[in-house]
């Protein structure tokens, strides 16, 4: 079957156009053309009435000598006039030979009557020619308005195309496609648009393979060490009573790692918020109450300061934040150093920080230690690093709330974690 080649929407636009102008063109100069050609017959009806009564008024003492003195004048406007006088008649002017339109206008005279002919003037006003060359200039300017077009449709077709190409490799998971710059400005936005979402894809995906590799890294540390142990007691090169305890530890490991997960799969799930009024002070000394007994044993200062706050916000995820910084601090704090805990209002936001005379964190980590699974060099130590997801939960948990985390901190000076979380 053959093909039938077919002109672009916007080429067939075009073409539409430059019919529709060339047809409103010349009807708009047949308009005006008869307009024109009334309007010059007018004039030559006006024109000939001055000449008659001209000739008129030369006739006078019973002589038509006087006309003769205007012939020259009749040949220079191609007129012919023919003067009937006491039975005679004369002519003046231009013979009009062979001429059968004839525009005639007579006037009486004493003894006589005077007509005076000139040819009906057809002549097209505007002229004709001024109407090809204006139809000319239209037809370059539009040919030239098709080739630009036509060369700006192939370059958005080119862009299109690399669009779609481009959409389709991200569709098969390859999130290094991009579209680039260039083209008409619709498409340039476009082009941004989708090169940054590719881009947030393309991190997201990095990430996502990041979190499964630490994740599985995770998961084997504890179970490599369970699968040692038991296959130990089952040899019996170890007594079960000694074992017991590493088992019981990576078994609690693995129970922590998994209820993390899940609660951070739960952040990341939407859902419904359940906000409430939350005493804010109440909240913080119970969970004073419940860790001071920890830090003492660990030879640990643990202090309480409070101000009165009451804030409608989820208790659950406050406290989840709070424990997070609580443990951290414990966990990083050395003997006879000190851990404060703080619930304050600041420039109309509550403010709920734990701060610590304990490690500290170098510059360099302080925004990286809120990813998943991240440690610094001084909490690679696995059995007392915690699983590496609790600071993750506690940024999480802050956006849920509509608030977010501060730190501040000097390596060997402590740490200050802050919830700020703010009045609604």
């Amino acid at each position: 079957m053959i093909r039938r080649w077919r002109l672009p929407i916007s080429s067939r636009v075009i073409v539409v156009g430059v019919v529709s102008t060339i047809a409103a063109l010349l009807v708009t100069f047949a308009i005006a053309g008869t307009i024109g050609s009334s309007r010059n017959a007018q004039d030559q009806r006006v024109e000939n009435t001055a000449i008659i009564k001209l000739l008129a008024h030369s006739v006078s003492g019973g002589s038509i000598l006087g006309i003769a003195e205007y012939r020259n004048l009749l040949i220079a406007e191609n007129q012919r006039a023919t003067v009937m006088f006491h039975g005679q008649t004369t002519i003046f002017g231009d013979q009009l030979t062979g001429m059968h339109n004839l525009f005639t206008l007579s006037v009486p005279i004493s003894g006589g009557t005077i007509i005076l002919a000139s040819p009906v003037d057809k002549s097209f006003d505007p002229p004709f020619e001024i109407v090809l060359i204006t139809l000319g200039v239209l037809l370059i300017v539009l040919g030239s308005v098709f080739l630009a077009n036509r060369s700006a449709s192939r370059q958005t077709r080119r862009r299109v195309d690399d669009a779609v190409t481009a959409a389709e490799r991200v569709s098969l998971g390859d999130f290094t496609a991009r579209i680039g710059s260039g083209g008409p400005e619709p498409l340039v936005r476009l082009g941004a648009a989708f090169d940054a979402m590719a881009t947030r894809l393309e991190s997201i995906d990095r990430e996502q393979r990041e979190f499964l590799a630490d994740l599985a890294h995770e998961i084997a540390t504890p179970i490599q060490a369970l699968s040692g142990f038991s296959q130990a007691v089952i040899d019996g090169t170890i007594p079960t009573h000694s074992a017991q305890a590493a088992i019981e530890s990576q078994t609690a490991r693995l129970s922590e790692l998994l209820d993390e997960l899940t609660q951070l799969r739960s952040l990341d799930a939407p859902g419904e918020s359940h906000f409430s009024e939350v005493d804010l002070e109440a909240l913080t000394r119970y969970l004073y109450v419940e860790f001071k007994p920890i830090a003492t044993a660990a030879g640990i200062d643990m202090q309480f300061r409070s101000e009165s706050v009451t804030l409608l916000t989820e208790q659950k995820l406050v406290e989840t934040v709070l424990r997070n910084f609580i443990t951290n601090a414990l966990r990083y704090t050395p003997r006879g150093k000190q851990i404060v805990i703080r619930c304050t209002i600041v420039h109309h936001q509550a403010v709920l920080s734990v701060s610590d005379t304990g490690l500290g964190i170098a510059a360099e980590h302080q925004q990286r230690i809120f990813d998943r699974f991240y440690r610094t060099t001084e909490a690679r130590d696995r059995i007392s690093g915690g699983t590496g997801l609790g600071l993750t939960i506690a940024r999480r948990a802050a956006h849920s709330l509509g608030g977010h985390i501060e730190l501040e901190s000097e390596p060997g000076q402590g740490s200050d974690f802050r919830l700020v979380l703010p009045f609604t």
